[in-house]
Formats: structure tokens, C-alpha cells, sequence
């Protein structure tokens, strides 16, 4: 058990080591066979053990900048999280019957369908999918517009288990029994239909991939934009324990004001300020909204600033568009709200408890609003905080016309750590799947923009190059596209033909493959 914990742990290290930062994308086509040597041959239990073991290490060491903001739910959402790896697990034991080729895709698919449940059930969490990891394999993750993140894990997953049958038949044939001679002319037998199975397997997934590269290519040649957007955006690099001090809420807004002025110096379509850049909220404080619509007269450019709204009694996470000539021209409300940091789940059921909690709760919004038109040539959508990781989101706002999309972040909760460029390789593939333009604006970065191939340009950065906690502008001229992809248009396909797949190898008979 020792050795099986040994390769479980060096598995979560190596998968580790292929997200940001380093960033050494290549590490996930094999990061995974050592957990496989781990659990193979092993009961349910221990194989759930050394799955949840995985499973917690692997997103516990990824997400531990949650403990900025709650070191109790970081530890409690990777023990949740560390459920769909032992999961899998699970089905890799109750799997094993399966002859090696149907194996390797039926197990291939239930972890692409794991990673599709674990981004949706109880409000969901879809970072950190092997698909994310090769957000700079540019030519490989054009194929997402068709099979989204999760068919990309898929063949991720497809060669880790391609890799790890390979070893386990290589390891048999050293061990095997060479004493009797029937044992031996067995083995023989046994070892070439092993050895025509791994063939096979490695040609189809072969073909798996030069058919995706094949797509990429295409994807690149095809890559022609007939209008463009030239956008500006601002990184004030706001300390979160400062933000909300009404001290300090006159020196902000002159900062923000300061880098649009800076900015503006290009000429511009558009600016956009980070999420709840204006201090305070745009209902009690009219004179901070009142600049900002000076500000856009003045340079006669939109500004599209985020900020906390009050209607009704109710709260929103807002966006808001100041038009050129200094009116509110759109406004939308943030749809997906954060558990326990914008309102608090388990509240229907607390009952007299909640005059003894503090947290106000927001509200959410129910409108995919477009800005219009009428102030761009093209409209678009604005995504607040982690809305830009959330794929029905994306496919809401761009089947209802967005040319391109916006997102406003305030990552400052999580310091400077490795969680707003997993914020950014996340966003990379939703750019691709609907093959959008992303300008993002980021209180304390990443700030910078994605074209629709997911080509990250134009980061805002100091002069060292630094891009995150540092002041910095930037500004880019990014593509407008009105084509709706397969994804865009008919969501996870590819990830319900996996779970197809999965329930038939449930049901057929065990002896139909002996």
C-alpha cells in the first residue's frame, strides 16, 4: 500500500506541476499513469481511498489561495472536490472486466463526465479540467468549438491510460511464469492479443489526434475577421483590505481616473474598469457615478465600469455602460452569484438564525443583457467575476448576439498567487469553444485580452513584466466574430455521448465480452 500511496502522490505532483505556475502543459498526457499503476488491481475501498487521497492533494494545492478568504472552506471544498477523482476510481475497478479497447474510452469518458458534473452540480466548480491545462496548445483546443473542454480531457485521458497499459504489459512480460512450458505457450497467446489490442488503441487515438491538430490548423487558416474593436482597459491594483474604506474611496476613484485618462491616449471604442471599481455603491454615492460620466463626455469614449447597485432593497454585483456622451446606456446584473462570499446558500433553512449573520445577501440577475449597438458598432456582454468560466454563460450571451464579451474581476481576495492565472486558462477555452474575443479588466490582474483562437495578447503588466498587484493599463484592437459554433449552438453533446457510452457498459452483460 505504501508503493500505491507513493505513485498516488507523485501523480497529484505531476499534474500539479502541468497547471499554472510552472505551467508545464505537457505533464498532463502522463501525470495520470502512475495513479493508474496505483489503483490497478485494487478493491473499491482502497482504490476510493487512494482516489480521494489524489483527488484532495491535487486540488487542495491549487486552490489553497482560498485561505485568504476561508481556510475552513478551502479544506471542505477539496475534500468535495477529491470525491470525483475517487469516483473514477471506483469505475476504473468496476471497469477492469472490460476488454482494452472499450476500457480505455469507456474510462476515458467518465472522467470527461466527472469533470462536466463536478462544474455543475451544487452551483459547480470546472476548473482545473485536464482540457485547461493545454490552454497554450493552441492548435490542439480549436477543437473545443465542437466537443467543448471535457472531449479534450478525454483524449488527455485516452493517452494516459494508452500509457499505462503499455507499462502494465511491458512489467507482464518481464514477471511472467517461464518454468512450464503450457504456461508459457499461454502467455504467448495472451500476449499477442494484448499486443494487437494496444495496437489498435494506439492507431485510433493516433487518429484522434492528427484529426484534432488536422481541425486546429484549419481553424487558423479560417481565422478571417472582418471587424475589429479597439478597447482599452484599466488594472488600479486596489488592496482589498483598503477597498471598501470610506477613507480611502476618494483616492480610488481619482486612480481610476487617472489610468482612464492614461489609456485614453490611444484612441479607443471603449474603456472597461475592473469589477466594483466605483467605491461605494452607485445608489447612495451619486457623485463617484457622476465622474465617471464626466470622465466619458470629456474623452467622448464609453466607459464600462462595475459597481455594487442598490434597487428596491436589493443589491446587485453590477455592470454598468456610460455612453459617450455621459448617460448610463446599459446596465446588467450579475446572474451567477458566489456561494458564501455574494450570498449565503443555507439560509432558506436557518431560520432565526440569520438576524445574527452578517452577510447581506446579493440578488441575482436574470437577463443575458447585451449592451447595444447603438454605443459600438457591434453589441457585446459583460461577465462579472468567475461568470467568464461558467460555459452556459458564454453560450447564453453569444447565441443571443454578443460580437464579443467583457469581464470584470476582482481577484485581490486570493493575493498574489497562482489563482488568477487559472482565472485566465480557464476563460482561454471558453474563448475558443464559442470563438469570441475576451477583454478582461482585473483589479489586480490578469488583464489583457483573448481572440477568439484563445491567443492571449496584450497582458497589462509594470516595466519588469510583472502582471498581477502591479498599476498598469493596456489597450488592443481584438476581433468581432458573428459565428456560432457547434458548441455554442448544441452545448456538451460530445460529454452526453460519453455518458451514453458509460450507462451501456453498465447494463450490457458482463458475458457479452467474454
Amino acid at each position: 500500500m505504501l508503493r500505491a500511496i507513493g505513485l498516488t502522490l507523485l501523480s497529484a505532483f505531476l499534474l500539479i506541476l502541468a497547471f499554472p505556475k510552472p505551467q508545464l502543459w505537457p505533464l498532463a498526457w502522463v501525470a495520470l499513469v502512475p495513479f493508474l499503476l496505483a489503483i490497478d488491481s485494487r478493491r473499491f475501498c482502497s482504490a476510493g481511498f487512494l482516489g480521494l487521497l489524489f483527488g484532495f492533494l491535487f486540488f487542495f494545492l491549487n486552490i489553497g489561495w482560498l485561505i485568504y478568504v476561508t481556510v475552513p472552506g478551502a479544506i471542505v471544498l477539496s475534500l468535495y472536490l477529491a470525491f470525483y477523482p475517487a469516483l473514477f476510481a471506483l469505475g476504473v475497478v468496476y471497469f477492469k472486466y472490460l476488454p482494452l479497447i472499450p476500457r480505455v474510452f469507456i474510462l476515458s469518458a467518465l472522467w470527461a463526465v466527472l469533470e462536466f458534473l463536478r462544474a455543475n452540480l451544487f452551483t459547480g466548480f470546472g476548473w482545473l479540467t485536464l482540457g485547461h491545462s493545454q490552454y497554450q496548445n493552441l492548435l490542439l483546443i480549436q477543437i473545443a468549438d465542437i466537443v467543448g473542454v471535457y472531449g479534450i480531457s478525454f483524449l488527455m485521458m485516452a493517452v494516459n491510460i494508452l500509457t499505462f497499459e503499455i507499462i502494465r504489459f511491458v512489467i507482464a512480460r518481464e514477471h511472467g511464469d517461464r518454468s512450464n512450458l503450457d504456461e508459457i505457450a499461454s502467455q504467448r497467446t495472451l500476449a499477442m492479443t494484448q499486443l494487437k489490442n494496444i495496437y489498435i488503441t494506439s492507431a485510433i487515438i493516433t487518429t484522434l489526434l492528427v484529426v484534432s491538430l488536422a481541425y486546429g490548423v484549419w481553424a487558423f487558416t479560417q481565422s478571417k475577421f472582418s471587424s475589429t474593436v479597439q478597447v482599452g482597459v484599466i488594472q488600479p491594483n486596489i488592496a482589498q483590505a483598503i477597498k471598501w474604506d470610506e477613507r480611502y474611496m476618494p483616492a480610488i476613484m481619482k486612480q481610476n481616473l487617472r489610468l482612464t485618462d492614461q489609456v485614453a491616449q490611444t484612441k479607443l471604442d471603449v474603456i472597461l474598469w475592473p469589477e466594483t471599481a466605483l467605491p461605494g455603491v452607485v445608489g447612495e454615492e451619486p457623485g463617484y457615478l457622476e465622474q465617471i460620466q464626466l470622465k466619458a463626455l470629456d474623452l467622448k469614449t464609453p466607459i464600462v465600469m462595475g459597481a455594487i447597485d442598490i434597487q428596491n432593497d436589493h443589491y446587485y454585483n453590477s455592470a454598468f455602460l456610460i455612453g459617450s456622451e455621459g448617460k448610463i446606456k446599459g446596465r446588467y446584473k450579475k446572474i451567477h452569484l458566489v456561494p458564501f462570499g455574494e450570498f449565503l446558500p443555507l439560509r432558506p433553512v436557518l431560520g432565526w438564525l440569520n438576524k445574527y449573520i452578517g452577510l447581506e445577501d446579493f440578488t441575482s440577475g436574470t437577463e443575458y443583457t447585451l449592451f447595444p449597438a447603438g454605443v459600438l458598432e457591434h453589441k457585446f456582454g459583460v461577465l462579472i467575476c468567475f461568470e467568464d468560466t461558467i460555459n452556459d454563460l458564454w453560450r447564453n450571451f453569444v447565441n443571443s448576439g454578443a460580437g464579443f464579451l467583457m469581464n470584470m474581476t476582482n481577484d485581490a481576495w486570493f493575493m498574489d498567487t497562482k489563482e488568477p492565472f487559472l482565472h485566465l486558462q480557464t476563460a482561454v477555452l471558453e474563448c475558443v469553444m464559442n470563438k469570441r474575443s475576451l477583454v478582461r479588466a482585473a483589479n489586480t490582474g490578469v488583464s489583457g485580452f483573448i481572440d477568439p483562437l484563445g491567443r492571449i495578447m496584450n497582458l497589462a503588466e509594470d516595466k519588469n513584466g510583472k502582471k498581477t498587484f502591479v498599476e498598469a493599463v493596456s489597450s488592443a484592437s481584438i476581433p468581432v466574430n458573428d459565428r456560432i459554433t457547434f458548441y455554442t449552438k448544441y452545448a456538451d453533446v460530445f460529454t452526453s455521448l460519453c455518458f451514453l457510452c458509460i450507462l451501456g457498459a453498465v447494463f450490457i452483460p458482463r458475458r457479452a465480452y467474454v
